[in-house]
């Protein structure tokens, strides 16, 4: 038999980098020749933010910031009351990063122009944290965006810039995104304002997002990022804008245990020492009920939009030395949106149960429900809405392999399934993603599967909160 040649190592390298070139030839074509993915999401609004921020006329009031910008901002009521500018809703979602709102509002900064920075109060939020990824995905369809942002990010896109061209190729292959509810680009008005009709009340349960909570700490804020607010500053006040400082709306009910207003007060005074520009207003006004909130502890439901819109007006108006007066009726503070009751109660003997004011938390398990392999949590007790859980509820259990949760618990806590060694499934019955609130780390400290409808695996995967655990959701067995 003749003896095969072996290629040398120059050949061989020579067909590795000419297969990488071809790679690479592939994964530009996916990301910038295919048909865009993204128009119809919450990112997909970015670009006509933009576009307005270009070609708005006049004196303007930017409001820099993330989602929590439009769910509080009702713009077309600031121009009334502050009838010298036109408002441009520059608020977009936070995990992008803070730094990345400032790159794209600063080339656009005119003579006149009064910039708003209002982040929310989150580390994330107020670091330099940025999100190749999600930046990729809202560049998508207007790629233009890129070049405008600051060169010291460009390493972050470069890296998440393959994974955009696969989820890309996927997507043009089988279908894209077609988000529904608030977090879709048709919720947005002219303006960039969340205008949602459903967005009436507090939908979180207990109020509050107990993974999310608000810190007055001093460390909340990096350095580095008050070095990009004192240089955004710098490149905007050069061009004839002035630069002002707002606390975004805070959930009372979600503060950190101990904060009061002298940690107000002393995170107040270390911003403003750090800060060259001015901080509007007290950050207390900002800090309000949680029946003004919607679904996180920084979006504001529409009720909630006009009260702190009202808010804002008046502390431009002090920092303006505008003396007319804000009459603004504010509405009656809605009452707490109503649970989705779950229909099963098979397993309803199987846990202890606390008492509360809507109905019945979860405490814990009896003797044979800690034997338990699987359990669905009930909907009702005793004819009352099951209404939450207590966070250790699952904590170390090593039995248990599944999990059940209807949607009338909507509330998932960060780490809540710690040590549970055998779970396999989490499963979630509501087709609604926003039935359920989970943070970033809902599989800290455990390893299983997110299973939903088959119908709604999509809107899972592709939800404004759930997209973290994409990899992780599966339909459930039918």
């Amino acid at each position: 038999m003749k003896q095969r040649k072996i290629p040398s190592p120059a050949v061989l390298c020579g067909v590795l980098a000419a297969a990488l070139c071809l790679l690479a030839g592939l994964l530009l074509l996916f990301g910038f020749a295919l048909p865009h993915q993204y128009e119809d999401t919450f990112l997909g609004e970015m670009k006509y933010k933009m576009e307005r921020l270009e070609t708005t006329e006049g004196p303007r009031i930017i409001v820099v910031g993330g989602s929590s910008v439009p769910f509080a901002l009702k713009s077309g009521l600031v121009e009334a009351y502050l009838p010298d500018y036109q408002v441009v809703d520059f608020g977009m979602y936070a995990g992008m990063g803070t730094v990345v709102m400032l790159d794209w509002a600063q080339t656009q900064a005119r003579e006149g122009d009064i910039f708003v920075i209002a982040p929310e109060q989150s580390a994330q939020t107020l670091s330099c944290f940025f999100s190749g990824e999600l930046v990729w995905q809202t560049a998508d369809g207007a790629f233009d965006l890129l070049p405008l942002i600051d060169s010291s990010r460009y390493e972050s896109l470069a890296a998440a810039f393959p994974a955009f061209a696969g989820k890309k190729l996927w997507y043009t292959l089988t279908g894209g995104p077609e988000p529904e509810g608030v977090y879709a680009r048709s919720s947005f008005d002219e303006y960039g304002d969340i205008v949602y009709p459903d967005r009436t009340a507090n939908i979180m349960s207990g109020g509050c997002n107990p993974n999310d909570l608000i810190s007055f700490s001093q460390d909340v804020i990096t350095e580095e990022f008050i070095d990009a607010l004192n240089d955004f500053a710098r490149a905007v006040t050069a061009k004839g804008a002035k630069v002002v400082y707002h606390f975004p709306p805070m959930n009372a009910a979600a503060l950190e245990p101990g904060t009061d207003q002298t940690a107000v007060d002393a995170y107040y005074d270390y911003l403003d020492g750090q800060l060259l520009f001015p901080i509007l207003g007290d950050p207390g006004r900002c800090i309000l009920d949680n029946g003004w909130f919607y679904d996180t502890n920084f979006h504001l439901n529409a009720s909630g939009a006009t009260v702190f819109t009202k808010l804002l007006i008046e502390d431009l108006k002090v920092w303006l030395e505008d003396t007319s007066p804000t009459d603004i009726v504010l509405p009656t503070m809605p009452s707490a949106g109503t649970a989705n009751l779950g229909t099963d109660n098979t397993d309803e003997t199987l846990f202890t149960y606390q008492r509360i004011e809507d109905g019945w938390i979860l405490s814990g398990l009896t003797e044979e429900g800690h034997s338990a392999q699987t359990l669905t949590l009930p909907g009702s007790h005793e004819g009352e809405p099951v209404v939450g859980m207590d966070k250790s509820l699952f904590a170390g259990n090593t039995v248990i392999r599944e999990i059940t949760v209807q949607p009338n618990i909507g509330l998932l806590y960060d780490g809540m399934f710690s040590g549970c060694t055998a779970l396999e499934k989490l499963i979630l019955t509501g087709e609604d993603p926003s039935a359920y609130s989970a943070g970033d780390g809902l599989r800290d400290g455990a390893d299983f599967l997110i299973c939903v409808p088959e119908e709604a695996l999509d809107r899972y995967r592709r939800d404004y909160f759930w997209q973290t655990y994409a990899a992780w959701i599966q339909p459930m067995e039918q």
